[in-house]
């Protein structure tokens, strides 16, 4: 009868223990070295998702935003996921080197997060091999700047992930409106307009005073979500970087800016062309697009012409407002036939 009754509370801890077994949601959590097996195959950033089993806010961030599905779904397309517990006595086996527990932390922790070992903390590992350690609890709407910056790899071109959490929050007011308000801002103005003009209208202002001609080509939100060459950061440099006033004063004043969604079914006429270039079907590209991008679409895509009309070249990638003002000045003032870019730049950033 004894040996019945222990048998009984044994299963019953059993069933307690797997009941209380934590919901790890719908992220595919995978292993360091199936990680770094996938990483081999195709390059993503990693999100490592650093915690201990005494950690409330750990298992907070678990059961509410990495519990949510259309997070859960950008974050298993781009980035492999992996979870640590920082307090492991396992041996752990990381970019070819085997880390092990002093007795209270596993040291694979330390390299990850330096001597700041706070819980939770997401590390994200750049396709540089760059790692970057943010701590604290995050809602869905903390992190989702946070992932776009890594996911869509803009460590190379913008300066700060707050840099770039700042212009997001910006394009997107009434979602972080209260937010804006409450941290710095990391001199973000999204005050400014530029005066966009239709083809039309800057053929009609050409004719009369020619002035170098800036073309921005766009892509509709509403394919957001289908088409594949559409990011996040693309959205962000309509909403936010275009709006800085300093950078659309300039524009203003010495282009003439054009803005063309890329899809238009306008026809569109260009100073050399005979006929118009229109749109190449339902839901492609109008063929003036197709003629200044070929088959590499890819946004945000900005196109410079001089006071001849003539392409001097593009800029494809995304940048915060003090790269482009010297990018806009740089082809404006025509320095691209004295010296080379790098050098211009180093002369005319803001330190």
């Amino acid at each position: 009868m004894k040996k019945i009754l222990i048998a009984a509370i044994l299963i019953l801890c059993g069933i307690k223990s797997q009941a209380q077994k934590e919901d790890l949601g719908p992220i595919e959590w995978i292993s360091f070295e199936e990680a770094e097996k996938r990483d081999s195959v195709e390059s993503r950033p990693f999100l490592i998702d650093v915690y201990t089993d005494w950690c409330g806010w750990c298992k907070r961030m678990m059961a509410t935003t990495f519990s949510n599905k259309s997070l859960a779904q950008y974050i298993n397309k781009n980035f492999y996921c992996v979870r640590f517990d920082a307090e492991t006595k396992d041996t752990v086996t990381f970019h070819g080197k085997e880390y092990v527990s002093d007795g209270r932390v596993n040291r694979l922790a330390y390299y990850l997060m330096g001597d700041r070992l706070s819980y939770p903390t997401i590390v994200y590992i750049d396709r540089n091999k760059r790692i970057n350690p943010i701590p604290g609890y995050m809602q869905v709407k903390d992190i989702e700047p946070i992932l776009v910056y890594f996911a869509e790899n803009l460590s190379n071109t913008v300066s700060s992930v707050d840099v770039f959490t700042m212009l997001y929050m910006n394009s997107f007011p009434d979602v972080y409106g209260d937010d804006i308000k409450k941290v710095k801002q990391h001199d973000i103005d999204t005050l400014g307009k530029i005066n966009w003009l239709t083809m039309k209208e800057m053929r009609e202002k050409y004719d009369k005073t020619p002035k170098p001609i800036l073309i921005d080509v766009y892509i509709d939100d509403k394919y957001r979500g289908y088409v594949p060459y559409i990011t996040m950061n693309s959205m962000v440099h309509e909403r936010a970087v275009l709006k800085d006033s300093a950078l659309c004063n300039y524009i203003n004043s010495h282009y003439y800016p054009v803005r063309i969604e890329a899809t238009t079914t306008d026809s569109l006429y260009w100073f050399d062309s005979d006929k118009p270039f229109v749109s190449m079907g339902q839901n492609m590209p109008n063929a003036f697009t197709h003629a200044l991008m070929g088959d590499n679409y890819k946004f945000p895509a900005m196109f410079f012409f001089d006071k001849e009309h003539k392409f001097v070249s593009n800029v494809s990638e995304f940048f915060e407002p003090s790269f482009w003002k010297v990018v806009v000045k740089f082809y404006a003032e025509e320095a691209y036939k004295k010296e080379k870019f790098e050098t211009f730049y180093t002369k005319n950033a803001k330190r």
